[in-house]
């Protein structure tokens, strides 16, 4: 017995998941984010390495859902023809290309970085770790961000390749910018508390 499925039921399943799977990392990437800083003047514990270790795990699914899903809404959409690929488009599957090797970069220098400093604070780590460290983590956010904005917003959806070519670099730029005169800040704070305390 053949089964017929409504195409728009069939399309907005698909639909459905993929933004289910953005939600799901949004949260997963947020929560680490938060887990993060919440714990940067503490001893990293491995109690903290396994909680970031599962959101890590629970990014790599809502990564590969939303490889599947939005491969198929690709289809669904455009017939895998490049002619109908839309500027928005192309800015996703480079924004999700962007969080897939920020995740490798996640799994290969965060998570490592973050088990040798156990027993130590994060904010003890030197510069040269804390600013990839720092980027790493505002590449995260603003492509998350940025995703799910690609996503809900009828505005980029009519948009042409101007307001890409612009919108994109720029929001990297932006937080990583801020990500890295946050990181400074912190570094030089603590460095004076240290002089401070070794003082007394």
């Amino acid at each position: 017995m053949e089964l017929d499925m409504d195409p728009l039921i069939l399309t907005d399943s698909v639909r459905y998941t993929h933004l289910f799977s953005v939600a799901l990392g949004i949260g997963a990437s947020f929560l680490a984010d938060s887990l993060v800083l919440t714990n940067l003047t503490r001893p990293v514990e491995q109690s903290l390495l396994d909680r970031l270790h599962h959101y890590h795990r629970l990014v790599w699914l809502a990564l590969i859902a939303m490889w599947i899903s939005g491969a198929a809404m690709v289809y669904i959409r455009t017939g895998f023809v490049l002619e109908n690929f839309s500027p928005k488009l192309y800015s996703k599957l480079a924004v999700v290309s962007m969080l897939t090797l920020n995740a490798l970069l996640i799994g290969r220098f965060a998570m490592p970085v973050v088990r040798r400093n156990l027993g130590r604070t994060l904010l003890d780590m030197p510069m040269r770790r804390k600013l990839p460290f720092a980027w790493i983590a505002a590449v995260s956010s603003t492509s998350w961000l940025i995703a799910l904005a690609m996503g809900e917003s009828k505005v980029l959806a009519a948009s042409g390749w101007s307001v890409f070519v612009y919108l994109v670099p720029l929001a990297y730029l932006g937080s990583l910018l801020i990500a890295s005169l946050v990181t400074v800040s912190l570094h030089l704070r603590g460095a004076g508390m240290s002089t401070i305390a070794a003082a007394e």
